[in-house]
């Protein structure tokens, strides 16, 4: 009778704990996914323990998204977000000064991801009616307030590209431009070599990604789209972390990278430091070396495969998701998460 008791006491305590870790599960995937559906597995070998893999099934989307109006459902037409609002008051204040700093500052990010000159974006977009600020969809029914969305496909260079922002009213929360693939399969054994190069990048480049990820967590809470630097320089902050990510994917994995000098003073201007080395000048105790490496990252990667790209996730305390293009082997975008 007492082995039925503790046999019957360890099936209840381990149906809780399993009960539990669903649950988990369940809601932390409720914030990125839609509809509660679960990853696949994809297994991959060699990789380091807080290394994930996962797939996601054709036609889900991840929030923002999931928030995305459908036909027939309530949207917004004509407004658009405010995240260069303090800097087109710099100029003349006007609401046209506004639209103006924003489409140009969309130009740069979609110029770097085409490799084309932000003028010959703004031009085209300007020439076709698909301007930035003048197609912006908004919803309000969303768990962060309104979000705003624009989704294209622009042609440059002779080439389609899918452009797809988001934005709350005072940031950009997400951004992807990618080229779209001709037909319909894609190249499974480029897309093998693709996805194996970027593993190979989170092994190598751990330190480095770890900075990133706090400079993306900073401009995220922030709400700094845009700052200026210690010399006065307006700096886009979202075209310098896309220049980052292209520096970590492109140098060699056995040498050490520098911090972009941009970002560098992007983060001193505003108090922050990368390393306990960085001493502040006026003995300012409220300085914080928040991008140090202190011990073991205290986050993982999950490589979700989408339909035509992969978000990898970067998850600690907050969720940040990077698109990654593996035929081309090009990262193309980023993603913020949002507890909700």
């Amino acid at each position: 009778m007492h082995r039925l008791k503790s046999i019957l006491l360890t099936l209840f305590c381990a149906g809780i704990i399993l009960g539990a870790g669903y649950l988990v599960i369940v809601e932390s995937g409720k914030k990125v996914l839609e509809k509660e559906r679960t990853l696949e597995e994809a297994s991959y070998e060699g990789a380091s323990s807080n290394i994930f893999y996962g797939k996601i099934e054709d036609g889900i989307e991840v929030f923002p998204w999931n928030y995305f109006p459908q036909e027939g459902e309530e949207k917004v037409l004509g407004a658009y977000p405010r995240f260069q609002e303090t800097f087109a008051i710099w100029d003349n204040g006007s609401e046209e000064s506004l639209k103006e700093s924003q489409e140009w500052y969309l130009c740069r990010l979609v110029g770097w991801a085409t490799e084309t000159e932000p003028r010959e974006v703004w031009d085209w977009c300007q020439r076709n009616q698909k301007s930035f600020m003048g197609n912006m969809v908004m919803v309000e029914d969303a768990p962060i307030s309104w979000i705003y969305f624009y989704q294209e496909m622009l042609e440059l260079g002779g080439k389609q590209y899918q452009v797809r922002v988001a934005c709350s009213e005072w940031n950009i929360i997400s951004f992807h431009c990618a080229e779209c693939p001709e037909g319909q399969e894609r190249d499974r054994d480029a897309w093998k070599q693709g996805t194996e190069k970027l593993v190979q990048v989170l092994e190598s480049s751990e330190e480095e990604l770890e900075k990133y990820f706090n400079y993306m967590v900073f401009l995220r809470n922030q709400d700094a789209a845009t700052v200026v630097n210690l010399n006065g320089e307006q700096i886009n902050t979202y075209l310098e972390s896309l220049h980052w990510l292209e520096n970590i994917l492109s140098k060699s994995p056995s040498k050490t990278l520098s911090v972009p000098e941009e970002v560098s003073e992007v983060l001193e201007a505003y108090g922050y430091y990368y390393t306990n080395e960085a001493k502040d000048k006026e003995g300012d105790s409220s300085k914080q070396a928040v991008l140090e490496k202190d011990g073991e990252p205290g986050y993982s990667y999950q490589i979700v495969e989408l339909e035509d790209k992969i978000l990898l996730l970067m998850q600690g305390e907050q969720t940040l998701g990077v698109y990654y293009d593996p035929i081309t082997q090009r990262f193309c975008g980023f993603n913020f998460f949002y507890d909700y």
